[in-house]
């Protein structure tokens, strides 16, 4: 199979960036009442200009909770997933990331509790943002529909997709709208992803997306497709993304200043708070050792904060203004080569894996060489996932697939042993439900913590 090669524009959303943007947007249409500027003039939310500063609310909510921010005070979900994975060790002191990191993650637990809370967040603004945008499809200037609401139901569909990859299965996903809040119940992991997928099937299905410049379009199908993967369609899942070019990226934003826009990941990486692991509890793969370009990391030669654990500081985002990724045509080319591995084609799925190390990075790696067995096709496939989307937010799901769809045991799949500062690694292969679900009477937390 060969990789599509047309170009695709690379699309970012302006991380928080985007609560200045809703800000200066609100107050030159009106919005807010100028002598006392925290205050909303009611008469002015059901308009065009309410509904893309709810739109410009969400994504920065959305970059927020994904990749953290540069005060450090709250962790990103790529940052807290990659520490439960193997991507990440904790080399600083708070003891609620070392649990997260040693697999015993209680219920109580702040760095738990705030990416919980702000994933929520998220979604919810998300979901409220596309149905204000819903009664305003056309651009005021050109009158021509915009692929704005089909963006605000991908946002949302990948926020379905990060509860249901990342935590047990049971999140319940209430909802306010007015002065009216209804609890959730709880749902179970298959019925997080079927949601997800909604979530992505009608934004295809909005009318703007043909005034699209493909950048929101192939932004729903990496999602369908990473949804359908997670639902096992694997034909279809391949299906979902043919069309989307290998140099498309969707990607979140950041800048040097404030700290409130900079990309934590680099920032808790270069300040000795996470470090790149290699091996990590005797099954990690070997993101340092292999010396490998896609995880490009900085020996230090010292200790993180914690004054025990070396640190490598990550240099795949090489400053505090570098973009993350949501969504890319590297994914897509790896759903399809995961759809080969399904079909018992190691040949297909090895062509794939070795045209992405010919075009998609330079100088070109090696190729691979087929696969012999299909378990080791799996560690193949695996392995380049977890290479090329290092620090993306894709690492856990696909440990707990390793688990749940090839039959692997847990403890050849998560670090197990001795922990590298005291005690043994526990059993977690998710985040579970915080104890504050519980004011949700629906809501008894986590249904079980299987994969």
């Amino acid at each position: 199979m060969t990789i599509p090669t047309r170009s695709a524009p690379r699309h970012t959303i302006g991380a928080l960036a985007a609560v200045f943007a809703a800000a200066l947007l609100t107050a030159a249409c009106g919005l807010l009442d100028t002598q006392q500027p925290n205050i909303i003039d009611p008469g002015t939310l059901n308009s065009p200009a309410a509904a893309q500063s709810l739109r410009n609310g969400a994504l920065a909510d959305f970059a927020f909770v994904k990749d953290g921010d540069g005060t450090q005070f709250v962790d990103g979900l790529i940052l807290v997933a990659g520490l439960l994975s193997d991507e990440f060790v904790h080399s600083t002191t708070p003891p609620s990331q070392q649990e997260i990191d040693q697999r015993t993650t209680a219920t109580i637990n702040p760095s738990l509790s705030d990416v919980y809370r702000n994933l929520h967040k998220a979604r919810a603004g998300a979901e409220l943002a596309a149905e204000a945008l819903l009664q305003f499809p056309a651009d005021t200037t050109t009158g021509s529909e915009t692929p704005d609401i089909a963006e605000m139901q991908s946002i949302a569909g990948f926020t379905y997709l990060y509860f249901g990859e990342d935590f047990c299965s049971g999140v319940p996903f209430s909802k306010v709208r007015g002065d009216t809040l209804t609890f959730g119940q709880p749902e179970t992991t298959p019925e997080i992803f079927t949601t997800a997928l909604a979530k992505f099937d009608s934004a295809l299905a909005q009318p703007g997306l043909a005034n699209d410049d493909g950048s929101i379009t192939n932004l729903a199908l990496v999602g369908r497709a990473r949804a359908l993967l997670d639902l096992g369609q694997y034909t279809d899942a391949a299906d979902a993304v043919v069309d989307v070019p290998t140099d498309f990226a969707y990607d979140t934003e950041h800048a040097d200043s404030p700290l409130k826009l900079q990309n934590a990941i680099w920032s808790y990486t270069n300040s000795g708070l996470w470090s790149v692991s290699d091996l990590e509890g005797e099954v990690g793969l070997p993101y340092r050792s292999a010396n490998d370009p896609r995880v490009p990391y900085t020996d230090t030669e010292d200790t993180g904060l914690d004054l025990i654990t070396p640190q490598f500081n990550l240099d795949k985002y090489p400053g505090a203004s570098a973009p993350v990724p949501v969504a890319d045509g590297i994914e897509a080319r790896l759903i399809e080569a995961e759809a080969q591995l399904q079909a018992g084609n190691r040949s297909g799925m090895t062509a794939i894996l070795n045209d992405l190390r010919h075009t998609a990075i330079s100088p070109a790696l090696p190729n691979l060489s087929t696969p012999g067995t299909q378990d080791a096709a799996v560690d193949q496939l695996f392995s380049e996932r977890g290479f090329w989307l290092y620090a993306t937010g894709h690492r856990l799901g696909d440990m707990r697939r390793l688990i749940r769809v090839y039959g692997r045991d847990s403890e050849s799949v998560f670090p197990t042993g001795a922990y590298h500062k005291n005690g043994t690694y526990g059993p977690d292969v998710n985040l579970p439900i915080p104890i504050e679900e519980l004011n949700n009477s629906n809501s008894h937390g986590c249904i079980d913590r299987n994969a």
